[in-house]
């Protein structure tokens, strides 16, 4: 009985030995997995960087018929038209005055005109202004006008006025016209009083004083028609005289 249980001892001893060995073996198994999944990874060294390529730069001259054949603007254009500039309109330059007559006077020349034919005219010199001109130098034979700036020198000769006098038709009486009323003596104001028509025949002119083919005739003295009194063609015209003493008197044409 002895012998069975030190048998049954020695066996379990083994069986003992044998499971602790076992059990060894699995634990160091155990430790070395362990120990290689937390050892520490040594880095790798990164790959060299390799700049990427520049993109290529377009040109206008790759892509301008593209922008010339733009489906979504048909009025596209690469030849662009500038318009040319307007021409500037220079002013119209008036009629030139006409001129009825010039007097050489010790204190200067003074001309008889009119802004256009028809139209009363009245003595004027160096300085005036007739209509849109200024009258810049004046003699005898030539005149200068300053218009807008620009001289303009024409001979008398040229400026007076040469149209004639206005011809009553035949078998027809001369039509009456209203005339403003003769000037007071110290100057020539216009009243409201209405003139009257007064019809002259040739024998009321005076001797000629001149203008193309004796157009301005003078007044025979004692004459007491009012200034702008019409006779066949001809007006009365009534200026005052040299230095502004008294009145000049002649007979111009109506035109």
């Amino acid at each position: 009985m002895k012998s069975g249980l030190a048998i049954a001892a020695v066996a379990l001893i083994a069986v003992s030995a044998v499971i602790v060995w076992h059990g060894r073996a699995e634990w160091r198994a155990a430790e070395a997995k362990r120990a290689k999944l937390f050892a520490p990874v040594k880095a790798a060294a990164p790959p060299p960087l390799v700049p990427a390529p520049r993109p290529e730069v377009p040109q206008a001259v790759k892509y301008a018929d593209i922008a010339n054949r733009n489906l979504f603007s048909k009025d596209r254009n690469p030849n662009i038209v500038v318009p040319p500039p307007k021409p500037v309109e220079e002013k119209k330059m008036p009629p030139l005055p006409v001129v009825y007559g010039v007097l050489g006077l010790p204190s200067g020349t003074r001309a008889i005109m009119a802004v256009k034919v028809g139209e009363s005219s009245r003595p004027v010199r160096a300085g005036d202004t007739v209509g849109e001109f200024r009258i810049v130098s004046l003699d005898t034979r030539n005149i200068t006008f300053d218009w807008d700036g620009k001289d303009i020198s024409k001979p008398v000769d040229e400026l007076i006025d040469r149209s004639g006098p206005v011809q009553a038709a035949p078998n027809q009486p001369a039509p009456a016209q209203a005339a403003p009323i003769q000037p007071p003596a110290g100057g020539l104001q216009p009243t409201n009083q209405k003139p009257e028509t007064t019809t002259l025949n040739n024998p009321k002119f005076g001797p000629e004083l001149g203008g193309p083919a004796g157009s301005v005739r003078g007044c025979v003295p004692g004459e007491s028609s009012p200034a702008g009194t019409v006779v066949d063609g001809y007006r009365k015209q009534v200026v005052p005289g040299p230095f502004g003493i008294g009145t000049q008197c002649s007979w111009i044409p109506a035109k």
